[in-house]
């Protein structure tokens, strides 16, 4: 298993970036009952997929275009910066371009006063990434498929005014050198509040709210859940990856407002022919 970091943005791309999502409003896919504000931009897998492929298909055939005419410079530079670590990478039109997730308000809005309580709780699912599952029929048509370490990765465009991360389970797997490697805070320290609150935080407290929603799989029967996990900070425009299964859950936010948003690139990838196919 590997993870890292990698600048990917500027300041300008990303807000760039921001301002063309906020023009794609008509096409967010609102994936919480409302006054809950949890949009996709894009075919999600996860979502889409695992409830029926001929969706996702469906989806995928009326937003890749969609998503390529917005954001195609978007997809050369995550290509070009991703290609320089990984080797040959390409997006993979077959399946879902890589899309958005967006929590918090659409444009011009401010979110619920339940929505920003809630976005204070450890709601998201502990997990690893497994849509690769979902695209079987796709890894058949090439003779070489690494299904064992696939990539995900997380680019954030907008975060809220105190931060954003993730936290990250079975990192005591990861080994000595990924540890060392891999700088969980930021050089000039402009995380060091929120991951100081976090560190404070333990979402194992609140595990009737994060079950697992797509594996019936109860972690505190399960020795991942012995160990409190590690923060892992984001920054606008640098992407976190990681390679394998890494078991990992969105960290909530702290001292929200209304105006507050946390806006994602995200994407997955399997190594097939050689070559890094990207999707959503």
């Amino acid at each position: 298993m590997t993870i890292g970091s990698l600048e990917i943005l500027t300041d300008d791309q990303s807000n760039k970036v921001v301002d063309l999502v906020d023009e794609l409003e008509k096409v967010w896919i609102r994936r919480e009952t409302e006054p809950m504000d949890f949009f996709t931009v894009g075919a999600c897998t996860y979502i889409d997929g695992v409830e029926s492929l001929e969706k996702y298909d469906y989806h995928r055939e009326l937003m890749n275009p969609v998503l390529k005419k917005s954001f195609s410079w978007l997809y050369d530079i995550v290509i070009e910066k991703f290609s320089q670590i990984l080797g040959s990478v390409e997006v993979v039109s077959d399946l879902g371009y890589p899309g958005f997730h967006i929590f918090g308000h659409k444009p011009g809005q401010v979110s619920h006063p339940f929505c920003v309580d809630m976005f204070q709780v450890p709601l998201a699912s502990l997990h690893f990434d497994h849509q690769y599952r979902q695209h079987t029929r796709y890894w058949e048509l090439f003779n070489e498929v690494d299904l064992d370490e696939t990539f995900t990765f997380t680019i954030p465009v907008e975060l809220p005014k105190n931060g954003g991360g993730l936290w990250l389970w079975n990192w005591k797997e990861l080994g000595v050198d990924a540890l060392l490697n891999f700088n969980f805070q930021d050089s000039d320290g402009t995380d060091i509040a929120f991951k100081k609150y976090m560190d404070d935080m333990d979402p194992r407290e609140y595990k009737n709210a994060w079950k697992d929603k797509v594996s019936p799989i109860l972690f505190e029967n399960d020795p991942i859940y012995d160990t409190k996990p590690m923060v892992l900070p984001y920054k606008v425009g640098r992407a976190c990856y990681h390679i394998g299964p890494i078991w990992h859950q969105i960290m909530p936010g702290y001292e929200l407002s209304d105006t507050d948003r946390r806006i994602t690139l995200q994407g997955h990838g399997v190594k097939c022919d050689g070559i890094w196919r990207l999707y959503f």
